[in-house]
């Protein structure tokens, strides 16, 4: 039984993979933190920059119980770093070309552009690129004199390049246990590439059928596999998706998703471009394969004795207690 554990308004991710799977089942930290018991089997735990720093330790302290109950954990909460912390790690390891500081302290980076992001989701929008260090400071003074917190968000330096004129790309690989996917490969008219909004000018671009075939090699090959398996080592994390680009053929790590989006196989099949369908199933099939390598059964019950999880677990029995009355 794979169990994954999501911030409740985040569940939508994994569904999919739940279905597919059958042997699976999905929980919200809200509802994980009130059970007094749970059983054993593989435990994925997610979406760690959505927690605060209470709720990362109480998942940490049930990680600790279930891995002595001889479950699996995959992303231990005491070990995964957070966004700013793994940028710095990777940069220190000499895998990014790039590093990030907090808006909060008076940030000074090495290099321009940059841009500002949040720490605390994945969200993608057009980033606006700020050219200099003064435009920097202009830009964190308009949002302390427009009441927008520092805290929270992150200047990053730019590390692009595109693959055509006016044209990037972004690859996505798993982890999932010891095993590594190339997954995907996005093609997009924005320096954040994500999700292609032009479909049609891109199927009429002259590379397209070049672009199909960086991915066939990219998911086939499995390539960059070392680089990205010393990234989420740094990271500690077991499964998710790491998010990256390719800056004169080294790969440069954006983040490591912990709970990345996942359609459905007919989803994916259909949507697609039908030059992608074979590379898509077999990135698609060598997923579900390392999902089910990583499902332990559901085996005994684990007590969950950790004095801070009291009060969820009584309020887990106030509200039976009314729901009865």
């Amino acid at each position: 039984m794979i169990n994954f554990v999501t911030t409740r308004s985040h569940g939508y991710t994994v569904r999919h993979l739940i279905r597919q799977l059958g042997n699976a089942r999905h929980w919200s930290y809200e509802r994980l933190f009130r059970q007094k018991e749970l059983r054993s089997g593989t435990w994925v735990f997610t979406d760690h920059e959505r927690l605060s720093h209470f709720e990362i330790a109480l998942a940490a302290g049930v990680a600790n119980r279930l891995e002595r109950g001889g479950a699996r954990v995959l992303n231990h909460p005491a070990h995964v770093l957070g966004r700013h912390d793994l940028l710095k790690a990777l940069h220190a390891a000499g895998i990014n070309c790039f590093s990030a500081w907090r808006c909060e302290s008076q940030p000074r980076p090495n290099a321009f552009p940059v841009f500002i992001r949040n720490e605390f989701d994945h969200l993608s929008a057009d980033f606006e690129l700020i050219a200099d260090q003064p435009a920097l400071d202009a830009a964190l003074s308009r949002m302390r004199a427009n009441g927008i917190p520092l805290a929270g968000k992150l200047v990053i330096e730019y590390a692009g390049q595109e693959i055509s004129p006016g044209v990037w790309q972004r690859f996505a690989t798993y982890r999932v246990g010891d095993r590594l996917i190339a997954h995907h490969n996005v093609v997009d008219f924005r320096w954040a590439a994500k999700d292609v909004q032009d479909k049609q000018r891109l199927l009429a671009h002259p590379m397209l059928a070049t672009f199909l075939e960086n991915e066939r090699r990219f998911v086939v090959g499995n390539l960059y596999e070392d680089v990205l398996r010393r990234a989420f080592d740094l990271a500690g994390i077991d499964y998710g998706r790491a998010d990256f680009s390719l800056v004169d053929g080294c790969p440069q790590i954006f983040e490591i998703n912990t709970n990345p989006a996942h359609g459905s196989h007919g989803t994916i099949y259909r949507e697609t471009h039908p030059g992608r369908m074979e590379t898509q199933k077999l990135s698609e099939d060598r997923l579900y394969a390392a999902l089910r390598a990583v499902d332990l059964p559901a085996g005994g019950r684990i007590g969950l004795d950790d004095p801070a999880l009291l009060p969820q677990q009584a309020f887990r029995r106030l509200f039976t207690g009314l729901k009865r009355a």
